[in-house]
């Protein structure tokens, strides 16, 4: 993407990035273990890297079945490129000269390869805009601290970060018209975000409490519930977990409608544990999953234009010559 050299500013939307065929997953596993922002294996710094080569190898088939029932490998890259097409479309129709780019944390195109795409097309100004609704410093932190040391190349380079769009007005009504156009009237409405380790609240990450008003802001005055699902490792995490949330709200006799909240676009935690795992689960509990899930943004241009609200405030004005 971008628009050639006459551009001053670009837009990089962030995200975590995924395989996109099954032979990437032992790379895209590898980047993430790595990553010691996100994950701190035994041993400290030095043995982070040999931990994080053997667990990708470890775990590389059982991730490999997973996304090869969600078509063998990840759709985020090809929303994403769908969303940068159309808020660079919605930009230009207002007069606002920007380029919109990608950049992922865990897979290509890579934070560091598109900082250089966007510098080569003649970007001096940069905005970073991660696709996490909520700021936590496992996910946004990490991005921006992959995009700060890459700028180090680039001393000449402004660069803007906007560290979260959790509560802002045109999103939420957004998300809120979202769920009411597709909730059905005798459904429980449950929200399901992206768990993260108990230590980065403890420590301060105001992760879990963006969560909690984003959701109360997008329910308004409907009941509502919060659960956290994708966890994984030996470690504490926030809760309620999803699946024991699920499980008690069906066994209540309740249908859910989820609203993944941590969430944009479809992958492999919308696809293959919201809409295939969770459901096996409640099956093999002997409970009737009634549960349906809100489709993701995706390529909507109404999201488009929310997250293009978003950036605008940081963008010049392009009056043409």
């Amino acid at each position: 993407m971008g628009n050639g050299r006459n551009s001053r500013t670009g837009v990089i939307l962030l995200s975590m990035g995924g395989p996109n065929r099954p032979e990437d997953i032992p790379s895209f596993l590898y980047n993430i273990f790595s990553d010691r922002t996100l994950i701190r294996l035994p041993g400290g710094a030095l043995f982070q890297k040999p931990l994080a080569k053997l667990i990708s190898h470890l775990r590389s088939k059982k991730v490999e079945a997973n996304y090869r029932l969600i078509g063998g490998g990840s759709p985020l890259l090809k929303w994403t490129r769908s969303q940068a097409d159309h808020i660079q479309t919605l930009a230009a129709e207002e007069g606002l000269d920007i380029s919109c780019y990608i950049g992922m944390r865990y897979f290509h195109p890579l934070i560091p390869e598109t900082i250089e795409d966007a510098v080569g097309d003649g970007c001096r100004r940069l905005i970073f805009l991660p696709l996490y609704p909520q700021y936590s410093a496992a996910t946004t932190g990490s991005s921006f601290e992959a995009a700060r040391k890459a700028l180090r190349r680039h001393e000449d380079i402004e660069a803007v970060y906007i560290r979260d769009f959790h509560d802002n007005s045109a999103y939420i009504q957004f998300l809120a018209a979202r769920i009411e156009e597709n909730i059905r009237p005798d459904e429980t409405l449950l929200f399901s975000a992206h768990a993260l380790p108990q230590r980065f609240v403890d420590d301060g990450d105001p992760y879990v409490d963006q969560v909690r008003k984003c959701t109360m802001l997008a329910a308004g005055d409907r009941e509502h519930y919060l659960a956290f699902q994708s966890r994984t490792g030996p470690v504490k995490w926030v809760g309620p977990d999803t699946v024991d949330e699920v499980r008690r709200l069906l066994e209540e006799g309740r249908k859910l409608f989820i609203v993944p909240i941590s969430f944009v676009c479809d992958h492999i935690e919308t696809l293959f544990e919201i809409d295939i795992d969770l459901p096996e689960r409640m099956k093999r509990l002997g409970i009737e999953p009634r549960i349906r899930r809100m489709p993701m943004f995706n390529d909507d241009t109404r999201f488009s234009r929310v997250l293009l609200d978003v950036i605008r405030k940081d963008v010049p004005v392009h009056v043409p010559l």
